[in-house]
């Protein structure tokens, strides 16, 4: 059984989403489409917009055979960190292929890029370094690092960073996964706009809620939207704060072992928490050159769950699965005796403390959620998870 792995957000699902997926069923010959997916909080540091039964229920029924929740310390994790423990968890399951969403350029000349890149990784290494001594965030000085080897500025997009970690990531824990780098349609990640009548970012979507998305997303994904808002509070990201000023001011916890953390942070972050009346302002004062925004959110959610360094270095041993058909469920006999498969809670008890560990950060970051939407608390042990035809 050929198997096709998509790491994924779908917040919102969307047209590019399909068009992602209808591309990969025609150029490959894969007989099962896994979504590997982030929970109820996204690479960007922040809740999604629907949460991730929603979410998964769509991409379901929208083509995907199996949705499986990627554990919350990847998801709150920069793109190395990112790319690299999902392409390790996909990898257990088998994958033979592994797809995503490129902008700018065409497929070969991304492939030659990167194979270039990775060949020079000592020297990327040492300039990316050398752009951090000037203050800039990481993010920034990988991009300058990139463009000065390259000798053009075509290759860097927020997308083309993270899926060069894809092919970086592939290339050191198993070569044969082959990729398939698929130039978006229509608009760019970035876009925070509507630039074309078919296809719009996610940004473009969150940021311009009105009847005008309906022609931008598949019909199920978007009455799932306007269920999901209709039934719940849109997310209150000052609870958040709120949580985060407790723990940090009064709670004192220390900051230095959590994820996305770096040397001085903490120190700012309580000279800016005085000064700022709610999270918007705190963001505002603290974010910089070198800190960006996304990862000053992507920090207080970690610090705020407790997820540490540690967490990196635990062999992740199970499966948290969201949403499967009756083709995706052909897996779960393969891997059986390989990896755990918990669709219910009584699939974890079983598992080393390390393990269980990871599941209950799972669990505590959906509780967040829960919080600042006003969803029911302990979703995952309520929400029953269907068995789509």
């Amino acid at each position: 059984m050929k198997k096709l792995a998509i790491i994924s957000e779908f917040n919102p699902f969307h047209n590019g989403h399909r068009y992602l997926l209808d591309k990969c069923k025609e150029i490959t010959d894969a007989d099962l489409f896994i979504s590997f997916m982030s929970g109820d909080f996204v690479q960007r540091g922040e809740a999604s917009i629907l949460d991730k039964f929603s979410r998964a229920e769509v991409a379901v029924l929208n083509g995907f055979d199996l949705v499986i929740e990627m554990p919350s310390y990847i998801s709150l994790q920069s793109a190395e960190y990112f790319a690299f423990k999902s392409i390790e968890i996909l990898n257990k399951l088998d994958i033979d292929y592994l797809a995503f969403g490129i902008e700018n350029i065409k497929s070969e000349d991304f492939k030659k890029y990167s194979y270039e890149l990775i060949d020079k990784n000592e020297e990327v290494e040492r300039l990316t370094a050398k752009y951090l001594k000037n203050k800039n965030s990481f993010t920034k000085s990988r991009s300058h690092a990139i463009n000065e080897i390259l000798g053009t500025d075509e290759f860097i997009t927020s997308n083309n960073i993270l899926a060069l970690e894809y092919f970086r990531a592939i290339s050191i824990i198993n070569p044969n996964i082959e990729i398939f780098p698929i130039t978006r349609r229509g608009s760019y990640n970035k876009d925070s706009y509507f630039t074309n009548s078919t296809f719009a970012s996610s940004t473009a979507i969150r940021n311009n809620l009105s009847d005008s998305i309906k022609k931008y997303m598949p019909n199920v994904s978007y009455k799932s939207l306007v269920k999901f808002l209709r039934e719940n509070n849109r997310r209150n990201d000052n609870i958040i704060y709120d949580i985060f000023r407790y723990k940090l001011l009064i709670e004192n916890k220390p900051m230095e072992n959590t994820l996305c953390f770096e040397q001085g942070m903490d120190k700012l972050f309580k000279k800016n928490i005085l000064h700022s009346k709610n999270h918007d302002e705190f963001l505002s004062r603290s974010t910089s050159s070198r800190f960006t925004k996304s990862r000053i959110k992507r920090l207080v959610v970690n610090y705020i769950l407790d997820q540490n360094l540690d967490l990196n270095k635990i062999d992740v041993k199970f499966i948290k699965v969201l949403a499967f058909n009756k083709n995706g469920a052909k897996l779960f006999s393969e891997l059986k005796g390989k990896l755990s498969i918990v669709i219910r809670k009584s699939d974890a008890d079983n598992m080393d403390n390390e393990n269980l560990l990871v599941y209950q950060k799972m669990i505590d970051s959906s509780n967040l959620y829960s919080l600042i939407t006003d969803r029911q608390f302990n979703t995952d042990y309520t929400n029953k998870t269907k068995t789509y035809e």
